[in-house]
């Protein structure tokens, strides 16, 4: 009588467990952004040679890459009322250092089209629209940002505004550096940046 081949699953199972907890962390974390703000902004009229002065409150929401990537790409909406004009709703494309993705000191530049309904086609109805937002920690920044020409072939944008806001992600769930002295973050989105030792080399 010829002897029975045992199974080898039971001997197998251990080895797949033990590789199942041997597997790294896997992180896919994204960058998120949700800042507010206000400040002022001027935008000139078809045929004005002066321009029109007015406050102006923003808000912006966007999500992008790993944080933990030197420079991060992605895409933001964005919407800046004009005191007593309108809003203008945009979108755009973001690109920022990975320092300001994290809550630290950096730089995102945005890039993109503004849809704007108010002013009767006198200001330009889809003016370009470019930002620069410098980031420092406790998400605050500064906005810069301007509405140059027009996508519809009308009267061409001309204006620019300048916002002081705060990042409410860029604060909580984004943030780690230098603030986590006085309020540390023990899990922020995609971990926290791993450090070089000089004394590994």
């Amino acid at each position: 009588m010829l002897p029975v081949p045992r199974s080898r699953l039971p001997l197998a199972l251990p080895l797949v467990g033990a590789l199942a907890l041997f597997a790294g962390d896997a992180r896919a974390d994204v960058s998120s952004w949700l800042a507010v703000g206000g400040g002022a902004s001027a935008q000139l009229a078809q045929g004005a040679t002066t321009r029109d002065v007015a406050g102006t409150f923003t808000w912006s929401v966007g999500v992008g890459s790993s944080p933990l990537k030197p420079f991060v790409l992605g895409v933001l909406y964005r919407g800046t009322t004009f005191v007593g004009f309108g809003t203008d709703l945009g979108a755009a494309v973001r690109a920022a250092t990975g320092s300001f993705a994290r809550g630290s000191w950096g730089v995102a530049l945005d890039a993109g089209v503004a849809w704007r309904t108010w002013g009767s086609g006198s200001y330009g109805d889809s003016p370009l629209q470019g930002v620069l937002t410098f980031g420092s920690p406790w998400g605050l920044q500064l906005a810069a940002g301007a509405e140059l020409w027009t996508l519809d072939g009308g009267v061409s944008a001309q204006g620019f505004f300048a916002a002081l806001e705060i990042d409410l992600l860029r604060l909580t769930l984004m943030r780690q550096g230098a603030s986590e002295r006085w309020w540390p973050n023990p899990n922020p989105a995609g971990g926290h940046e791993k450090t070089v030792s000089l004394l590994a080399w």
